[in-house]
């Protein structure tokens, strides 16, 4: 498996997925970290998509099938843009576009055939089938893009305030008023800008 190390600070998959290119979308320091099939199943086993058991799985048959592997990574990025356009545009209080919600109803028309009803201890959760398909990622992700376009959670979808920035995430914050993707990254390079600001003119 992979040793790349994604983060996760939306508050949910699909816009930890629309997160996974770095910097700012259409700027110098943007860049990409789902660069391989195999990026992408690193991505779905952190995101907790994907067990041990389907990574194994779907890294031999990756192997042995390149072409649709590939293929594969390229519709993960269409709905990536697609998630990303759609939550950005909400996040900024604009109507998104019809073609990015074309993409998502296409994969969710997709993906449906492979969802299912799991019992468990605690009462009954959306699954999908076994074994795990090439595009295994692709259906719990837009399921997840789905699910927050219909929630009340949809008014708290903020964009990074940083200009070098474009992750999106949910705010929940006790009187929302989260501003950076992480406090760690942008938030305390922000607060050093300040700092310097103040003292250093």
């Amino acid at each position: 498996m992979s040793e790349k190390t994604f983060e996760f600070v939306a508050g949910t998959k699909c816009l930890d997925l629309a997160n996974t290119i770095g910097g700012a979308r259409g700027q110098a320091n943007a860049s990409e970290y789902l660069n391989s099939y195999q990026d992408l199943l690193n991505w779905g086993y952190q995101a907790g998509m994907l067990s041990k058991k389907q990574i194994v799985y779907l890294e031999l048959k990756s192997k042995e099938y390149k072409i649709e592997a590939n293929k594969v990574l390229d519709r993960a990025r269409r709905l990536r843009e697609a998630i990303y356009q759609i939550f950005s545009a909400i996040a900024s209080q604009k109507t998104p576009s019809d073609p990015d919600l074309a993409v998502i109803n296409l994969e969710l028309a997709r993906g449906l055939h492979q969802s299912r009803i799991i019992s468990t201890p605690s009462g009954y959760i959306w699954g999908w089938e076994e074994p795990a398909r090439l595009d295994s990622i692709i259906a719990p992700a837009v399921r997840s893009a789905a699910d927050l376009l219909t929630s009340a959670a949809l008014s708290h979808v903020r964009e990074c305030a940083s200009p070098s920035c474009s992750w999106l995430f949910i705010d929940e914050s006790k009187n929302h008023s989260r501003r950076w993707c992480s406090m760690k990254t942008c938030g305390n390079t922000n607060k050093i800008r300040r700092f310097r600001s103040r003292h250093f003119q």
